[in-house]
């Protein structure tokens, strides 16, 4: 089907009559209920990830990756014209593009989920894109479905094709496996991957890899799963300023393609800084053994707020990594302790410094190495 006929068919489409109620314009509808009858409450939708809007032809990555709302009072559920987000490439403010958002309020800031609406095929004639997600402040939970709700458990995945009970199809989205794969908090401080179906190839898909590495370390298979979503329950994304250390993952499907083992190309690859410290590269020591002792220059440079400092070890020997400002002063001491020969990784987190040079020394071994680097907020 032709996209061509994209505005014609949404603007007849929207004014149609849905489970009895006619909504005009706007296609993700926000509300509350049970708040004072003038109280006034902001919804906010933040992307995760890319997001793609309509250009004419196809959909391309780019577009709205976040925006808000204001609504007042409890949602007048026989209105025919909630307030709503529009699409970035129709109607008026406010807008959004399709991505995969995560939606808050200002009534019950914890309060939230997660809405998936990379589909191509939502917003066009193969269904009519209009629905609305209202939030319940007595129960604290936000709900979809009108005649029927559908509770929404707090922090939880729910997809447009699963609120209109239809079939997903990526195939319209610019670039789509490469830019499918996104990492948040699990809420409890453990990194969570969320993606969508690889719909390439014709493949018919029978699980997901998930792949990892931690710090300089090599990529390796972390596990298998039939969802859209997993948890690494074995990090921990720091609250506060401390030792930490990159892990990086990306996904690939396998299944069945002509009927032979079929794996896909890999998404993208996300990363997110946890706790644990410095990491060791996987190389053989043996053969491997660095010369000398090596600090390297921090990467990226400049940054903001997290840097990635490397560094090699020549001998067994007490290592100190220290940070400091450009008075002399000590920030803080990264590693403090005796190391094996190899190369290792450590994370800086300069979150809460101000904008500025700092100098970061290596000490072993009677050896002292220094390099300065830019936080730039």
């Amino acid at each position: 089907m032709k996209k061509l006929t994209y505005i014609l068919v949404f603007i007849i489409t929207s004014t149609i009559l849905y489970s009895q109620e006619v909504i005009p314009d706007k296609q993700f509808m926000l509300g509350c209920k049970n708040v004072g009858v003038s109280e006034e409450v902001t919804h906010y939708i933040g992307a995760t990830g890319e997001v793609w809007q309509w250009n004419g032809s196809t959909f391309v990555t780019g577009g709205i990756y976040n925006n808000s709302l204001v609504t007042v009072g409890n949602a007048n559920f026989q209105s025919a014209d909630w307030p709503g987000f529009n699409f970035n490439w129709l109607l008026a403010e406010p807008h959004w593009s399709l991505g995969l958002y995560k939606v808050t309020n200002s009534k019950q800031t914890d309060k939230y989920f997660y809405l998936d609406a990379r589909d191509s095929d939502f917003g066009s004639a193969v269904y009519n894109p209009d629905f609305y997600i209202y939030f319940d402040n007595s129960d604290s939970t936000y709900y979809y479905n009108r005649s029927n709700p559908q509770e929404i458990p707090n922090g939880s995945l729910v997809s447009v094709w699963q609120i209109r009970n239809k079939t997903p199809n990526t195939s319209g989205l610019q670039n789509y496996w490469s830019n499918v794969l996104v990492l948040v908090n699990n809420g409890n401080n453990r990194p969570r991957l969320i993606w969508g179906s690889y719909q390439e190839n014709s493949l018919s898909v029978q699980y997901y890899k998930i792949y990892k590495k931690k710090g300089t370390g090599n990529f390796a298979l972390l596990t298998t799963t039939t969802g859209l979503e997993y948890t690494d329950q074995s990090e921990i994304i720091p609250t506060q300023p401390s030792t930490q250390v990159p892990v990086y993952y990306y996904v690939k499907a396998f299944g069945q393609l002509a009927e032979s083992n079929y794996e896909s190309g890999p998404t993208n690859t996300v990363s997110v800084n946890v706790s644990g410290g410095f990491e060791k590269s996987n190389i053989n020591i043996e053969i491997n053994l660095p010369a000398e002792y090596e600090l390297n220059q921090n990467f990226p440079n400049p940054f903001n707020p997290f840097t990635i400092i490397t560094y090699s070890v020549a001998d067994n020997s007490f290592i100190s990594l220290k940070v400091y400002d450009v008075l002399g002063n000590e920030i803080t001491e990264l590693v403090s302790e005796v190391q094996e020969p190899g190369q290792y990784s450590i994370s800086f987190d300069g979150s809460i410094l101000s904008s500025g040079i700092y100098f970061y020394t290596l000490k072993a071994n009677g050896h002292s190495l220094t390099k300065k680097m830019l936080l730039a907020k």
